[in-house]
């Protein structure tokens, strides 16, 4: 395995030492080479040095061999590896509690965390989702832009929100998406009404997704359009 730099090496060894339930410390560190050992003495030994032939690391030795009992107490399980673990439980459920975050580290990881690292390993989650969706939403319009160039007949409509936008703010407010293939299927051989079926969004971001149904003569039902919208009114 190659890394880019250090930084994304020791990453990646946080990830393997919790997923794995194993102790490491670092018995040698320089500015070309990293090398990990078992806590406990096992043969395990995890050579990383710098790669003469590209820019980056490389794993030049590896030894996965370990013979100890799982470390409950683990000083590679750091705040920014465990957000890594839970942040679609937190993006899923913004009211997951700190609390319940620790027995569900234990049962997983047979990791004994404190409250106070929970908690940072819960804002690490919260602040990387708040950039992640300003980020998503960003690129909304250069992806409907792509739906239409790469699926001629494709309708994208995005609406702004009106009160945002007197202020000099661009927020989204609603988004209808409906494929022309799905379009043609339903003129060619569907039956000539349509239904409505919606979901509520209980993440970060709330809303109503409304899915618009085609059915057959043999009352299968399918998937015609997409629409997120805030309320479901008749105007939605």
């Amino acid at each position: 395995m190659s890394f880019k730099d250090f930084f994304e090496a020791k990453r990646v060894v946080g990830f393997y030492v919790v997923a794995n339930k194993v102790g490491l410390k670092v018995k040698q560190s320089g500015t070309t080479r990293l090398r990990y050992v078992c806590d406990t003495g096992c043969p395990f030994v995890c050579l990383i040095s710098k790669d003469n032939k590209d820019q980056g690391f490389k794993i030049k030795t590896l030894e996965t061999k370990h013979k100890c009992d799982p470390a409950f107490h683990n000083r590679r399980a750091t705040p920014n590896i465990l957000a890594h673990y839970f942040k679609n439980k937190v993006q899923n459920n913004p009211k997951y509690k700190i609390k319940q975050i620790r027995v569900d580290v234990d049962q997983k990881f047979k990791l004994n965390i404190s409250y106070s690292k929970m908690k940072r390993v819960k804002k690490l989650v919260l602040e990387e989702l708040k950039g992640s969706f300003i980020d998503d939403f960003n690129r909304l319009e250069a992806y409907a832009q792509e739906l239409r160039d790469s699926n001629s007949g494709t309708d994208v409509v995005i609406n702004k929100s009106k009160n945002a936008l007197t202020e000099g703010k661009r927020r989204f407010f609603r988004m209808y998406v409906c494929f022309q293939a799905l379009k043609s299927g339903w003129k060619a051989r569907l039956r000539p009404l349509i239904g409505l079926d919606g979901t509520f969004f209980k993440g970060k971001c709330k809303g109503i997704l409304l899915v618009v149904m085609a059915q057959d003569s043999a009352k299968h039902f399918y998937p015609l359009a997409w629409v997120v919208v805030d309320k479901e009114t008749n105007r939605t």
